[in-house]
């Protein structure tokens, strides 16, 4: 299979969903993303996956000037059929999802929603973390103004000790240029 169908989601052997989608396509003779939006009640990207993978498997040409595919297939090919146990015996492609289709979707569903609070999570921990260190931070700064110093100073200070030698000669230089331009010199 080629690397565009390697993409659709859930592809085990052959996708149900893109078995689904070559029978409809393959069946109808008709062959665009809005057309198998509509029938598999699917979003555009997936759409467009199922589309470009029936083009790399030669199923569908590309599409024309116009955007407009032509069926190649005559017949759904042999492993697809096989593998697509969301076809029904009587050769109908089912529209609405099945169970198993569902257990996959919602189990899915709950990975995500669970890495999704790990993340949020996660990062409210951090926040408070950085609240806490604010606070520390402005607790030193009101020590040392209590103690007389002036925190302005003291914050400069601190940044041009994470500057380089020639960084900080280099803004001085350049507020030196500015200075004299001003007039404040």
């Amino acid at each position: 299979m080629s690397d565009a169908a390697n993409v659709i989601p859930m592809m085990d052997a052959i996708n149900p969903q893109y078995a689904r989608a070559v029978a409809l396509v393959v069946k109808e003779q008709k062959a665009s993303t809005s057309f198998i939006q509509r029938h598999l009640g699917i979003g555009y990207n997936a759409a467009s996956r199922l589309i470009e993978a029936m083009e790399d498997e030669g199923i569908v040409t590309s599409s024309d000037h116009v955007g407009h595919r032509e069926v190649v297939a005559q017949e759904v090919p042999a492993d697809i059929a096989s593998a697509a146990a969301a076809i029904g015996s009587d050769g109908k492609i089912p529209m609405k999802e099945t169970d198993a289709d569902r257990e996959v979707r919602d189990n899915t569903y709950r990975v995500t929603a669970d890495e999704l609070r790990s993340f949020v999570e996660r990062f409210e921990t951090l926040e408070v973390e950085k609240k806490e260190i604010a606070d520390q931070q402005k607790e030193v700064m009101a020590e040392a103004k209590g103690r007389g110093f002036d925190t302005k100073a003291l914050r400069k200070l601190i940044a041009l000790r994470k500057k380089s030698a020639d960084e900080i000669a280099e803004e001085e230089a350049i507020l030196d240029m500015y200075k004299e331009a001003m007039g404040m010199r």
